[in-house]
């Protein structure tokens, strides 16, 4: 029976699926970090915002070209503030007293982005906003102002012509260095009111618009899929969003990952997804009696249980599961 208070979001599903065989690169805003996480829960091959959360298109673009070209961090791309080195090219996590500490975790990072996207089947790339700050002293575009002051940058809507240009371009790079490689894009949900509310709902037309003639260039190797609709349509509610009204709650990351699952799974795919659920569950549990025996018993069933997906999905790992349960067992 339809529900005559919500509106649901029709799209067409794609023809590729993404199985735990499939290698997987997730980059773009913390919209990016709700969904890879809850692929890696479900234990997907992937590599997740290798650069920290990023934002705005051009950021994330710059970065694919950095993990293309294995362009290296150097001193010269560092800035000392707030008694910190940063980047204007990392997120904050990356910022560090060290700058030499800061540099050798930022190049291992272009290094392991280099080799997953070379491989990888599926680029997930999420875009946050359209609006983007230029440094001041250079024109750089930065994904992260680390608290400088607001005076050092100038702040300015792309529009979608820039996008669609500069992503026509660096997706040509990516098809020459993966050519199997296919690309799904999605628009965050997540609101940026510090710059109002209205400047948002303009940014976030302009991320749609550019994406759509993207798609539209390249339809067999580009998708979209429609988070930000689902959340503005299907969960028109405020009781879908955290406390701070702006960025969505855990019961709305997981019905759009409900969404995201029948999108792109096959039924085998949800059915190992299911298996290493009870799994992890299973490991999450904690020991609240000293029955030798019985906590054998669970634990031997468990590990049964691991052993046969291992056999099947060889791909599929689930080392410190197997790992809890043989200690569990070697302790009784």
């Amino acid at each position: 029976m339809n529900n005559p208070l919500l509106t649901k979001v029709q799209f067409e599903k794609p023809t590729f699926r993404i199985s735990h065989q499939s290698n997987l690169f997730v980059i773009g805003s913390c919209f990016s970090d709700n969904i890879g996480k809850q692929l890696r829960n479900h234990k997907f091959n992937l590599l997740l915002n290798p650069y920290g959360v990023l934002y705005n298109p051009l950021s994330i673009e710059n970065a694919l070209k950095r993990s293309i070209l294995s362009n290296r961090f150097t001193e010269d791309d560092l800035l000392f503030h707030n008694n910190l080195w940063h980047s204007f090219d990392l997120h904050g996590s990356f910022s560090n007293m060290n700058k030499n500490k800061l540099l050798d975790t930022a190049n291992t990072s272009i290094a392991e982005a280099y080799s997953i996207l070379k491989t990888a089947e599926f680029l997930f790339v999420t875009f946050g906003t359209a609006w983007i700050y230029q440094y001041r002293d250079n024109g750089k575009v930065v994904a992260n102002c680390h608290k400088l002051p607001a005076s050092a940058f100038i702040r300015e809507r792309l529009p979608v012509e820039t996008i669609v240009k500069q992503w026509k371009a660096v997706i040509n790079q990516l098809c020459v260095f993966n050519p199997t490689l296919k690309i799904i894009f999605t628009v965050s949900p997540v609101k940026h009111l510090k710059d109002g509310a209205h400047e948002n709902q303009l940014s976030k037309a302009t991320l749609l618009l550019a994406i759509n003639e993207l798609v539209e260039s390249d339809a067999d190797r580009l998708y979209y899929f429609p988070s930000y609709e689902i959340v503005n349509d299907e969960l028109r509610d405020y009781r879908f969003y955290a406390d701070d009204m702006t960025h969505i709650s855990t019961s709305a990351q997981k019905y759009i990952y409900e969404i995201f699952k029948t999108t792109f799974f096959d039924s085998n795919t949800i059915q190992q997804i299911s298996e290493i659920e009870k799994i992890i569950k299973a490991a999450s549990h904690k020991v609240l009696h000293n029955n030798r025996e019985e906590i054998k018993m669970f634990s031997s069933s468990i590990l049964k249980k691991i052993e046969k997906l291992e056999n099947t999905q060889p791909f599929i790992n689930l080392h410190t599961e197997k790992k809890h349960f043989i200690q569990l067992m070697n302790e009784q």
